[in-house]
């Protein structure tokens, strides 16, 4: 499947994961794994409390699933972070995605959400703008499933941290050294997923 767009192209390693995630990611991803373990589940939305990941709230973005018969999924963007905002330019919480998004971004995106929801595991992302005065530049992303009040993943649940490549103060903090190792959920085989 091709989730290439004509603004973001992703940067991968051999298994679509970096050796290390920056600390807010894997704190991110840490906290879903620790509710995972606590359940014995994927959790639920009900579950996920905001104050645990409070110091990540402005790069966090929930997404709901809205499902018509007869036709893709949608998606609605919940709540967006203030960083969100920030490089949006506008606030795109309460709209759907197909609504902000250029139509090719939302083909290159739609497979990668589906996957979550079909595979109830964490994805992450790492793209570089296409264009050389795109800011920012690239971004990196922990996408993760939670439930509704039924069985099926009704959310989507991400942290998002952008690389910018001015150093105009924006409150985001740069790509430091200071990482450690990603402990990442098994995935499907690397054909079967971006």
């Amino acid at each position: 499947m091709s989730t290439e767009s004509l603004l973001w192209a992703e940067v991968g390693s051999s298994d679509g994961y970096p050796e290390a995630l920056e600390s807010g990611l894997q704190s991110f991803l840490d906290y879903w794994m620790s509710l995972e373990r606590k359940h014995g589940r994927t959790p639920r939305k009900s579950e996920f409390d905001p104050l645990d990941v409070a110091r990540l709230w402005r790069g966090i973005a929930v997404i709901e699933v809205a499902r018509k018969e007869g036709r893709a999924n949608r998606f609605r963007y919940r709540f967006l972070g203030t960083n969100h905002d920030h490089v949006n330019g506008a606030s795109h919480s309460g709209k759907f995605m197909d609504e902000t998004l250029p139509e090719a971004e939302m083909a290159a995106i739609q497979p990668v959400y589906e996957d979550v929801i079909r595979q109830g595991r964490p994805h992450y992302w790492h793209r570089r703008g296409r264009m050389t005065t795109l800011e920012p530049q690239s971004y990196e992303r922990v996408l993760t499933p939670f439930l509704g009040s039924g069985d099926r993943v009704d959310f989507l649940i991400g942290y998002w941290r952008w690389h910018w490549r001015t150093g105009i103060p924006t409150g985001l903090r740069l790509v430091h050294s200071s990482t450690r190792t990603a402990h990442l959920p098994p995935q499907a085989p690397a054909g079967d997923h971006p």
